[in-house]
């Protein structure tokens, strides 16, 4: 049987019907909804969001039968961002939230993602209870009148937006942006957002259509071919927002079209968080930052001589969220453009991402790449090839990685100096590392990794290692 949860939730391709378990069905998502509801005794408002995916209907509708069918109520905040929906949780005094959601995957996919209060993703025990009770139909049984009530917020994008303003406060009139949303949820609040803030804004994709006809849903560097053009051929817009189509993610581009990475925005607004509170209660508190394991190495350089801690965790914003909570920290974020903020919830939301990252420029006075210029910038490589068969990578594959991998990096006259087997197979050298692990949201095995000497070294350490994929036939 194939395991129901991913790193981010559950997240199939959609079909109307089908007997195999690799495929997304409503009648998938009745049952998920009857495990949710069991799971949670039958009791509370579960508040239900979706994204603009045209199979995201038929999902919605079975799931709300479920979930209502266990005594349950809902609350159906109808399409908003996924940060949208984790932030309303707490407002709509909810014991769990669902967004209906296949995030930055292409139109075909649909999928769920369960959410706490906290604005945290359920976590992997979570998920697993809640796959047993579906599993073995263990469904919580109700009489006719005990069946859960349905009712409708129509602007929880409003209260998003309230909440940031009261939390991030400038005066953003100096700024001209250009914003992506990708045809996502994202469309409505970030240009209301951006004007409560008085930002001059002009948008691009910025018509909700689940079948993303401006381009493909994940805002990387070959789906914002346009929106870097326009910057580059602009001398008035100073910066470019894109988001992926349910705007957990958010991609920032320079005033010259350049696509910043995650990890050196990250670095950014850690070290400027860490400046402005230095020597308070708040910083001595708060000297934490968290990321994934296959972020660059350049956040500990930065950030370690500054007194504060990198924590590092497995792929995905779920784990970044534990450890946020186990461990401490001012924020978090990934490679693929995930920020957490646990000053306003445990969720991934770019929204308060956007005016942070506004705020900061408008407070420094000086434009993003500028600001950027003393972090630093290593090669970095990374590419993902189809899994020849979907299946999970166990003890014996990663051991059979690190064998070949070993053979790979003597052949180069580069010592191991750590393996680290948290997710997949990390393999740290002299001047660089190299992750291999399969993704958590699709069928693939990703490459990644980085090198202190020069892109083409980074590059040769990942062809090598795609060549040893392929004689292991993984790929």
């Amino acid at each position: 049987m194939t395991a129901m949860f991913g790193t981010s939730g559950i997240r199939r391709v959609f079909q109307n019907y089908s007997e195999s378990d690799v495929m997304f069905t409503p009648q998938m998502a009745l049952d998920v909804g009857l495990a949710l509801g069991t799971y949670l005794n039958g009791e509370g408002i579960v508040v239900i969001g979706k994204d603009i995916r045209t199979s995201a209907l038929p999902i919605e509708y079975a799931l709300i039968s479920g979930i209502v069918s266990t005594g349950c109520s809902v609350k159906s905040v109808g399409i908003v961002p996924t940060p949208t929906l984790a932030m309303s949780l707490k407002y709509l005094k909810a014991v769990a939230g669902v967004m209906i959601t296949a995030s930055h995957n292409t139109p075909e996919y649909i999928g769920l993602k369960i959410w706490n209060p906290s604005g945290m993703g359920y976590t992997p025990d979570q998920e697993a209870e809640i796959e047993r009770i579906y599993n073995e139909k263990a469904f919580i049984e109700i009489q006719w009148d005990e069946i859960g009530r349905i009712t409708y917020e129509n602007d929880i994008n409003e209260i998003h937006i309230s909440d940031i303003i009261n939390r991030v406060q400038f005066d953003g009139s100096s700024l001209n942006v250009i914003v992506d949303p990708g045809n996502g949820a994202s469309c409505e609040i970030v240009p209301r957002l951006l004007s409560a803030y008085n930002v001059k804004i002009i948008t691009i994709n910025a018509q909700m259509d689940g079948k993303f006809p401006g381009r493909n849903s994940e805002p990387n560097k070959e789906n914002l071919i346009q929106l870097s053009k326009f910057l580059k051929s602009s001398d008035k817009e100073s910066i470019g927002i894109a988001l992926d189509g349910d705007a957990d993610r958010v991609i920032f581009l320079d005033e010259n079209g350049e696509i910043v990475d995650p990890i050196r925005l990250l670095t950014l607004m850690a070290r400027n968080y860490l400046e402005k509170y230095k020597g308070t209660k708040i910083s001595e508190k708060n000297m934490k930052v968290v990321t994934a394991i296959n972020s660059s190495s350049l956040i500990e350089d930065v950030l370690n001589p500054l007194g504060c801690e990198v924590v590092r965790t497995e792929v995905g914003d779920i784990k970044v969220a534990i450890a946020i909570k186990e461990h401490g920290g001012f924020v978090g974020g990934e490679t693929s453009g995930t920020y957490i903020w646990p000053s306003t919830h445990l969720g991934p939301d770019s929204i308060v991402t956007i005016a942070k990252i506004l705020r900061m420029i408008v407070e420094e006075g000086k434009p993003l790449r500028e600001l950027l210029k003393d972090i630093p910038e290593y090669p970095f490589f990374e590419t993902k090839f189809r899994l020849k068969k979907d299946i999970p990578f166990t003890e014996d594959i990663n051991k059979e990685i690190i064998e070949e991998m070993k053979e790979t990096l003597d052949s180069l006259g580069k010592k191991i100096t750590n393996i680290n087997k948290m997710d997949g197979v990390r393999l740290d050298f002299n001047d660089g590392w190299i992750l291999i692990r399969r993704s958590g949201t699709s069928p693939y095995l990703r490459l990644t990794g980085e090198s202190s000497v020069d892109l083409k070294s980074s590059q040769i350490v990942n062809d090598l290692a795609k060549e040893k994929m392929e004689k292991l036939n993984l790929i």
